[in-house]
């Protein structure tokens, strides 16, 4: 069977005892005439980081996680993975539950309009709520973005959210509407070459890095 990419973890749901997910804002710092000093995120050049800890693996689940890392070739060429915050798979009001709450509803939404740091969504349930923190993926100029939502939204009864913050800024110029994703929301990473850390012995877990690619 053929290795398609980007490629999805090993596991479905994957646990992790030590994970850290975030992006880096990136930016220039000035300082106006008056002495106040003012950062200005530049706009579609933060990148999301990953590093990860995974419970205590069996000799089997360790296979499966060092074959995973391997096959993707140290992130050359096309080889990359969906990446995502492990802890945060589902949307914050809900859970998994968010499939049983909205019967039919698998995620799958659209983003209809960005502007830079805020982006807008139609398709999801009407009533939907977005909590702070929440990620939302969708396809974007060639790639693949991710965001987290920095503030509270309700869909309208179309399911429509007219507007949310989000971070971090996105470049803009893409196609819309765009297909999205609330639901195990990703972005194309790849890992960090030498970052792997693991041992084949007993129960021990595996360690490695990775960062985004914006295609």
């Amino acid at each position: 069977m053929t290795i398609s990419y980007p490629r999805d973890f090993p596991e479905a749901d994957v646990k992790a005892v030590q994970c850290n997910f975030d992006y880096v804002p990136l930016g220039e710092v000035s300082r106006t005439a008056a002495g106040a000093v003012t950062f200005q995120e530049r706009m579609g050049g933060s990148l999301w980081q990953l590093s990860m800890t995974t419970v205590p693996l069996n000799e089997t689940n360790y296979g499966k996680w060092h074959a995973w890392f391997l096959s993707l070739r140290g992130g050359s060429g096309s080889h990359s993975f969906m990446g995502r915050d492990p802890r945060r798979c589902w949307p914050i009001a809900y859970g998994s539950s968010v499939l049983t709450t909205f019967p039919g509803f698998t995620g799958a939404c659209t983003v209809t309009a960005v502007t830079g740091e805020t982006i807008a969504l139609g398709g999801l349930p009407a009533g939907y709520q977005m909590r702070v923190g929440d990620y939302v993926s969708f396809n974007w100029l060639g790639g693949r973005a991710l965001v987290k939502a920095l503030e509270d939204a309700t869909a309208n009864g179309s399911g429509v959210i007219s507007s949310v913050t989000v971070g971090p800024w996105q470049r803009t110029g893409g196609t819309v509407p765009a297909s999205a994703t609330v639901v195990k929301a990703w972005c194309l990473m790849r890992p960090v070459p030498g970052s792997w850390r693991g041992e084949r012995a007993g129960l021990a877990p595996v360690s490695f890095d990775a960062i985004q690619t914006l295609v």
